[in-house]
C-alpha cells in the first residue's frame, strides 16, 4: 500500500522503498484463475506505518486493485482515521472510489460522504460530503455538531492543500443559516495559505454601512501581506495594507491605510469634536527590530497619520486612541551592562482641539540615553553600581494646566513643559551591602552619588531659573535595619519585619527652580515608602536628612488564608523637604509627604485559597487620618459565576496637584461572568462615578465557547465625561468557525457619530 486518502504529506504520503508488509487475517483465499489473493476474516494489514483493518480485503494482481470491504478502518502515519463500508482503489492509494465514508483528522476535524473519488493522488471528491471541526456528542454520536458544512461535492486538493465546497450551506445544530454557491479553506494542516479571508461588516454613523473582504497573500514562509479594503456607503472605499517580513536576523512590517472621504462633513454634523472633516485621510505604521549581534538590536515603531481620529474612526493601525509614541531604538544589553539610545514623537490622537491638547505642546525627544553598569567585583565588601542618563527635548509651545479655564497662561499654574529646549546629563553611582547581626537582624548600609549638568534654552516664567549651564550634586549615605520576627502555632504562621531606615544628605540644590520633565509623577504608597529618592525621575532630587518606618507582616492561616501588607510612614528629620518645595509642575504639592510628618501608608493582599483575594491599599492624613487615597480590588469565584469589583478614591490629582472641582475621583467598577452552561456565559461591567453622581460605563454580553465555535454578542456603553466623543453607545457580534475563519458586525446605537 502507499499514498493515503488523508490529507498529510506533499501529494499523499509515500512509502519507503523495500517496506515489508505484515497480514494477519483468518484465511487466505488464492484465485489462480483469476489471479486474486483475498485474505477473509478479521483482516489486519501493517504496511510502512500504515493500519488497514477489514473483514475481506481482495487484491487483484492484474489491475493492481485493491478491495476493501465491512467495517473499513485505515489509519495512516499522520493519525488520520479513514471509516467506510467498501474501498475500490489502486495498490498506490492513487486513484480509486470509497463508500459510505468518514474521515478523521489529528486536527480534530472530520469529513463524511456517502461516496469519495481520489483521482491520481492529487484530488479527493468527496459527494453529497459534510464538513465539520466539531468533535461528535459523546451521549448522542448521531446529533448533528453545533456546525456543519453540508455541500453537494468537497474537493480536496493535495497539492494546493485546498479544500473547495460547491453548493454548500452552513448549518447551526442542524439547522441551515446560510447558502453558498461556492467557497474555499485551506486544509487543516495549513498554517499560512493566500485566498480570501471570511468578510465582516458593520455600521457607523459618519461612515455609513460597511463591508470589509480581506485577502492574505502568502508568497514564501517568511513574508507574508494583508490587502483589505472597506466600502462605506456614506464615506466611499478605504484600502488598509499589512506587510510582514522576518528576516535571518530579525522582523519588520509595514501597516498602512487611507481615503478619499465622499462625505467629510459627516463627522461635525452632530456636534461632535472630530478632526475627520477633511477629504484625504491616511497612516502608515512601521515596527521593525534588527538584531546586530548577540547583544545590540536596532528598533523602531513609527506611526504618521493626515489628522488624530483617523485610526479610531476606522478601526486601523492598531494604535492608541490617545497618543500615537514614535520611537526609534539601539539597545545593548549583557549580564552587567544595559543601554538604550531613543528618540520619541508624541502625536495627539484625542477629538478635543482646546489648548491642552495642542500638538505643538508635545515634546519632540532626541536623544534620551540611558546606561547603567553593575560591578562584578566586590568593593568595600558592597555591589557598587551606575547609572547614567542623556536627555534634550524640545517644544514648539508651553505646556500648562489653565485650572481657571482662562484660555491663556497666569501666575501660578502648573509648568508641564516649557516651550524651548532642555538638556540635562545624570550619572548616578551606587554602593550597598548586606549583614547579618544578632538575633536575625539584617544591617545594611548603603551609600550613592548624584550628579546632574543642565543647560536650558527656553521660555522664560517667574519662579524659573535663567537660561544657561547649571550644576547640582547629590551625596547621601545611610542605614537600613530589617528584623524578621517568626511565630508560628500548628498550620499557622505569621512573620513580622520591623523596617527602620535613615537616609543622611544636603538639602536639595536649585529646588523648584529648574523645569521638571520627567518627575511629575510622585505616588507616594507603600511601595515607595523605603524607597532612598522618591521622585520618579532625575529632574528632581530629593534632600534633606528622613527616616522611613515601618513593617511587612505575612500570616499564613493555613486552609484559610495568606494574609501579606506593608504599614508605615516617613519623617523630615532635618533640612529643607524636597516635597514641600513646589517646583513649576507643583509635584509634591498633595503627595502626603509635604509635611515632616507624612501621610500614613498600607497595604494589605488577602488570599483565600479557594479563588477569592482580595487587595487593598490606602493613604490616610498623617494628622487627621482622613482618607486621601485608597483603592480596593475583589476578585472571587462561586460556583459558575466569576466576578471583580474595584474601588478607586483620589482627594486630588497628584499629577498637577490642583484642588479645583473635578480632581476628586471616587468611583466604582465591577465586572462578572456567569458560566451557567458548559458552553454558555454571560457577561457584563459597569462603573459608577460617586463625585459626579453618574455612570461612567456598562456592558454587557452573551457569548459560546466551545472546541469549535466562538461566538459573542455585546453591548457597550460610555458616558461622554469619560470619552473624547460624545456618549459611545456601540455592539459588536463576533463569530469564529474553527479552520474555516471568523467574522463580526460592528455598529454604533446614536448619540455619536463615530
Amino acid at each position: 500500500m502507499a499514498g493515503s486518502l488523508g490529507f498529510a504529506g506533499e501529494s499523499g504520503l509515500k512509502t519507503e522503498p523495500g517496506a515489508k508488509m505484515l497480514l494477519e487475517s483468518d484465511q487466505l483465499v488464492y484465485d489462480y484463475d483469476k489471479s486474486t489473493v483475498s485474505a477473509v476474516g478479521a483482516v489486519k494489514i501493517y504496511y510502512d506505518g500504515y493500519t488497514l483493518e477489514a473483514q475481506k480485503v481482495s487484491y487483484d494482481q492484474k489491475n493492481k486493485k485493491m478491495i476493501a470491504e465491512g467495517g473499513v478502518k485505515i489509519v495512516d502515519k499522520t493519525g488520520t482515521v479513514v471509516t467506510a463500508d467498501t474501498i475500490d482503489i489502486t495498490d498506490d492509494f492513487a486513484t480509486g472510489f470509497v463508500s459510505a465514508l468518514r474521515l478523521d483528522t489529528p486536527d480534530q476535524t472530520h469529513f463524511a460522504a456517502e461516496k469519495a473519488y481520489r483521482d491520481q493522488g492529487k484530488t479527493t471528491t468527496f459527494y453529497r460530503g459534510v464538513y465539520t471541526a466539531c468533535e461528535p456528542c459523546r451521549e448522542n454520536p448521531k446529533k448533528a455538531p453545533v456546525w456543519q458544512v453540508k455541500a453537494a461535492r468537497i474537493i480536496v486538493d493535495h497539492n494546493e492543500h485546498m479544500i473547495y465546497f460547491r453548493s454548500a450551506s452552513l448549518e447551526f445544530l442542524g439547522m441551515p443559516v446560510a447558502y453558498f454557491p461556492a467557497f474555499s479553506a485551506p486544509d487543516p494542516t495549513v498554517k499560512r495559505k493566500s485566498g480570501f479571508l471570511v468578510p465582516s461588516a458593520g455600521y457607523k454613523s459618519a461612515l455609513g454601512a460597511f463591508v470589509k473582504v480581506p485577502y492574505f497573500w502568502a508568497p514564501a514562509a517568511n513574508y507574508d501581506l494583508t490587502f483589505t479594503p472597506v466600502a462605506y456607503t456614506r464615506q466611499g472605499l478605504l484600502l488598509d495594507f499589512d506587510w510582514r517580513h522576518r528576516l535571518d536576523f530579525g522582523q519588520y512590517s509595514i501597516s498602512a491605510a487611507g481615503i478619499d472621504q465622499l462625505d467629510p462633513e459627516a463627522f461635525v454634523e452632530s456636534g461632535t469634536r472630530n478632526s475627520g472633516d477633511i477629504q484625504f485621510r491616511g497612516g502608515v505604521r512601521t515596527i521593525g527590530e534588527y538584531y546586530l549581534n548577540k547583544l545590540w538590536t536596532l528598533g523602531w515603531d513609527v506611526t504618521a497619520m493626515s489628522d488624530r481620529t483617523f485610526t479610531r474612526d476606522y478601526s486601523v493601525l492598531s494604535a492608541s486612541n490617545d497618543v500615537a509614541v514614535s520611537t526609534l531604538h539601539l539597545t545593548g544589553q549583557s549580564a552587567t551592562n544595559y543601554f538604550d539610545l531613543r528618540g520619541y514623537y508624541f502625536q495627539v490622537l484625542t477629538n478635543d482641539t482646546g489648548d491642552q491638547y495642542n500638538q505643538e505642546r508635545q515634546p519632540i525627544v532626541a536623544p534620551v540615553a540611558d546606561q547603567s553598569y553593575i560591578f562584578q567585583d566586590p568593593i568595600l565588601g558592597g555591589q557598587l553600581s551606575m547609572k547614567n542618563n542623556v536627555v534634550s527635548l524640545t517644544r514648539q509651545q508651553t505646556d500648562y494646566v489653565d485650572s481657571d479655564n482662562l484660555g491663556y497662561y497666569k501666575q501660578g499654574d502648573a509648568l508641564l513643559g516649557i516651550y524651548g529646549n532642555f538638556n540635562r546629563a545624570s550619572t548616578e553611582w551606587t554602593w550597598e551591602s548586606s549583614q547579618i547581626g544578632p538575633m536575625g537582624m539584617v544591617f545594611k548600609p548603603f551609600a550613592y552619588l548624584k550628579g546632574d549638568a543642565f543647560y536650558l534654552d527656553q521660555q522664560q516664567f517667574p519662579g524659573v531659573y535663567d537660561n544657561g549651564g547649571y550644576g547640582r550634586i547629590m551625596p547621601a549615605g545611610g542605614m537600613e535595619w530589617r528584623w524578621p520576627i517568626l511565630m508560628a502555632s500548628g498550620s499557622s504562621s505569621v512573620v513580622i519585619e520591623p523596617i527602620a531606615q535613615i537616609i543622611a544628605r544636603p538639602d536639595e540644590q536649585l529646588a523648584g527652580k529648574l523645569p521638571n520633565e520627567d518627575a511629575q509623577s510622585l505616588v507616594f504608597d507603600d511601595a515607595s515608602l523605603f524607597a532612598w529618592d522618591k521622585f520618579s525621575g532625575y529632574d528632581r532630587v530629593e534632600g534633606g536628612t528622613r527616616a522611613n518606618v515601618g513593617f511587612r507582616y505575612v500570616a499564613d492561616l493555613g486552609e484559610i488564608a495568606t494574609i501579606r501588607g506593608v504599614v508605615g510612614q516617613s519623617y523630615q528629620i532635618a533640612g529643607l523637604n524636597s516635597f514641600a518645595v513646589q517646583d513649576v509642575t507643583q509635584t509634591g504639592a498633595v503627595s502626603g509627604l509635604e509635611s515632616n510628618v507624612s501621610d500614613y501608608v498600607g497595604s494589605m493582599t488577602l488570599d483565600g485559597g479557594a479563588g477569592y483575594f482580595l487587595t487593598a491599599n490606602a493613604r490616610l492624613d498623617g494628622s487627621t487620618l482622613d482618607l486621601n487615597q485608597a483603592q480596593i480590588t475583589a476578585t472571587g469565584k462561586a460556583g459558575n459565576v466569576t466576578a471583580s469589583a474595584s474601588y478607586l478614591f483620589l482627594r486630588e490629582q497628584p499629577a498637577i496637584a490642583s484642588s479645583y472641582a473635578g480632581q476628586e475621583t471616587d468611583t466604582v467598577s465591577g465586572r462578572a461572568s456567569w458560566q451557567f452552561t458548559e458552553t454558555w456565559r454571560l457577561f457584563g461591567s459597569l462603573a459608577w462615578d460617586f463625585h459626579e453622581d453618574q455612570m461612567a460605563g456598562n456592558s454587557l454580553g452573551l457569548a459560546y465557547d466551545d472546541e469549535c465555535t466562538t461566538f459573542s454578542i455585546a453591548y457597550s456603553e460610555t458616558t461622554q465625561d469619560y470619552t473624547d466623543l460624545q456618549t459611545s453607545k456601540s455592539l459588536m457580534v463576533s463569530l469564529q468557525l474553527r479552520t474555516i475563519g471568523g467574522t463580526q458586525f460592528k455598529s454604533d446605537l446614536g448619540g455619536s457619530s463615530n
